[in-house]
């Protein structure tokens, strides 16, 4: 019988289980109530260990199988390594039962209570696998994502525990830590049954990023681009297989290095024939490959995982990375004369440029696109840059207009029993003109299109329109009164218009060059030149585009609904363009009814229009996000003119 309890320990089906089920009157004749229960016992350890030998046999048995009917596992390397530790885990148990044979062998009177007492330690254990097989199989645990489990359990003051689990542990960081190591040092994803937490997006985004650049115009080489994208943006972080143990924003450093070791090893200015593997390493690790790779396994080799030593490397790893990106994107790519150029052209900072390519192109961009728009707004262009002495080929190059024909044409109608402030607040009809759809082409210098990536470019073309339109609509006041001034009557009532109209747009802009863009880029420049991380560059851009997004009220946020103050502004641009259109056909000197009717209705809408803007500007800026507009509203209502006419 002493056999036959062995064998059940080693997990083969003996008639001891049977004997034991059977009714009570006729076990009593052969064993005694004392040895029932210590049998008992000792067939419930090896109920426990067969248990976990059977989830073990179910997902070593065939590669690739779902062999788990019970919790329909996805085979996987994680899997494979949890099993291959709890093979080891349980070993000492096997080895006591073939030392307990041994002594049965030697001695047949060896009792009950000395079996049990050599492998009643190991009960815990199997409660513990047994705990995390069934944590395994109820949340349908995959991947690396295993490593949680394990660790959670990790705690423990037994020492068998400890050490059975410290051996499961070390069998699954050899797939973690090939994995990791191929990915920080090289960029390179081993992941065939989708295990890691980085992982290839399930959506390809290079579609989705080509067709941002299609709106935004930004990248020069539509092929090249794409081919940065596709390889560099198709990870991301999985978080239903991070370990919890493993911060997000400790992923995401994870994610950011292996995402530059892709972007180097696709570097344009590399030859074609070398390898990925030799770019990569001499690009950025150079002789301290063999250092980073030596201390990814001193932290596969731990007997547990040590988060703060992990981090550290990884921190470490990030640095070096970081540090070489900056060197390339502010030496050899030019950074601070790339943003000067971005500040030159879209923010308008190049404003003598603007003024003669406003000037030339203005009558082609008051009409409807057509197929030949794009072609002869370049020609305006190149023409204002050679009249303001602007012969940097490099510069003129690396910029060009676009202007999209639209599909689908539009006409706004309009009902003649709603007011004129009403009708100002329909479409703008020169939305759908050269003015409204010109877009500004950028070819980004590799590699800042990390900064200058499509969704930015797209921004800084909604900035480039909105100032341009403030900018043609300054300067054709502008153009109004040099023709006033040669006219010697002009009616009161007009020139109060006029000059109210040009003192909210000159103060608008100022607010818009100074207040807003060269104090924003101010401090963008002062971060960038303060730093050699390329991570606080690329902050200190994000922070600065979201500033002059939110402080030109361009800034939409997660809703669909147009600012308030944009949308007055828009209404007031539009009121603007009625006057300069009107204003050249009335008779200066004596104003026909007609003309006074006109006159009055645009000084009333100017009215209300500075009324409901004071009033939005107070409301607003008494919110933390609001308090930059205060500095419009004094530049508007310093001496309460607009605000005391309420």
């Amino acid at each position: 019988m002493l056999h036959e309890v062995l064998l059940s320990l080693w997990g083969c089906t003996t008639n001891v289980v049977q004997i034991i089920d059977t009714d009570f009157l006729e076990t009593e004749k052969l064993l005694h109530p004392g040895e029932q229960a210590l049998i008992k016992k000792i067939l419930g350890i090896a109920e426990e260990c067969n248990a976990v030998r059977n989830f073990i046999n179910a997902h070593t048995s065939v590669i690739g199988a779902p062999n788990d009917a019970t919790g329909n596992l996805k085979w996987g390397l994680y899997l494979q390594a949890l099993c291959d530790g709890m093979e080891q885990a349980i070993q000492p148990f096997r080895e006591d039962v073939i030392e307990l044979e041994k002594i049965v062998l030697n001695d047949a009177y060896t009792p009950l209570t000395f079996i049990l007492s050599r492998i009643q330690k190991y009960l815990c254990l199997f409660s513990v696998l047994n705990s995390i097989i069934s944590e395994i199989r109820t949340q349908k645990v995959h991947g690396c994502k295993v490593l949680q489990y394990l660790h959670q359990h990790m705690h423990t003051g037994v020492p068998e525990v400890r050490q059975a689990l410290e051996k499961m542990m070390y069998c699954c960081h050899v797939v973690f830590y090939k994995q990791l190591s191929s990915w920080l040092l090289y960029g390179i994803l081993e992941d065939v049954h989708n295990e890691f937490f980085i992982q290839r997006a399930s959506k390809p985004q290079d579609s989705l990023v080509l067709a941002k650049s299609k709106d935004s115009s930004g990248i020069a080489d539509e092929k090249s681009s794409k081919n940065l994208c596709a390889d560099m943006w198709d990870y991301e972080i999985k978080i239903h297989v991070l370990p919890s143990y493993i911060r997000p924003s400790l992923a995401l450093k994870i994610l950011t290095i292996g995402q530059t070791i892709i972007m180097f090893g696709n570097d344009p200015r590399q030859k074609k024939d070398l390898s990925i593997f030799t770019k990569a390493e001499n690009s950025i690790w150079g002789a301290k490959e063999y250092e980073h790779f030596h201390e990814l396994q001193n932290l596969k080799n731990k007997r547990t995982f040590d988060i703060i030593e992990f981090e550290r490397t990884v921190d470490e790893l990030k640095q070096c990375v970081t540090e070489h990106l900056w060197r390339v994107a502010v030496e050899e790519a030019q950074l601070m004369h790339q943003i000067k150029l971005i500040k030159d052209f879209f923010l308008l900072g190049r404003g003598e440029l603007f003024l003669e390519f406003i000037r030339l192109a203005g009558h082609i961009l008051n009409k409807k696109p057509t197929s030949h728009t794009t072609r002869d707004i370049n020609l305006s262009f190149q023409i204002a840059a050679r009249k303001m002495l602007l012969h940097d080929e490099s510069t003129t190059e690396s910029f060009d207009f676009l202007v999209p024909v639209p599909e689908i044409e539009n006409e706004v109608g309009e009902d003649p029993e709603d007011g004129e402030f009403s009708r100002r607040e329909r479409e703008d009809p020169i939305d759908t003109r050269g003015w409204g759809l010109i877009q500004l082409q950028y070819k980004v210098v590799w590699p800042l299109h990390l900064l200058f990536s499509p969704m930015a470019l797209c921004d800084y073309n909604t900035l480039f329109r909105f100032l341009l339109r403030v900018k043609k609509t300054q300067i054709n006041l502008q153009n109004l009164w040099s023709e006033h001034m040669r006219t010697k009557n002009v009616d009161i009532g007009v020139m109060q218009l006029r000059n109210n109209l040009m003192f909210v747009i000159n103060n608008l802009q100022y607010y818009l060059q100074v207040d807003v863009l060269e104090s924003q880029y101010t401090i963008m420049e002062n971060t960038m030149k303060n730093t050699r991380n390329f991570e606080e560059i690329q902050k200190g851009h994000s922070v600065f585009l979201a500033n002059i997004m939110s402080q030109t009220f361009l800034f939409q946020g997660s809703s669909d609904k147009v600012n308030p103050v944009n949308k007055l502004i828009k209404i007031l641009l539009r009121l603007c363009d009625d006057f300069i259109l009107q204003a050249p056909m009335w008779e200066l000197g004596n104003l026909l009814v007609t003309e006074k009717e006109e006159l009055k209705a645009l000084a009333d809408t100017l009215n209300s229009l500075m009324d409901w803007l004071t009033k939005t500007l107070n409301k607003v800026r008494a919110q933390p996000a609001g308090t930059h507009l205060a500095q419009l509203l004094l530049r508007l209502d310093f001496n309460r003119w607009f605000s005391g006419k309420s």
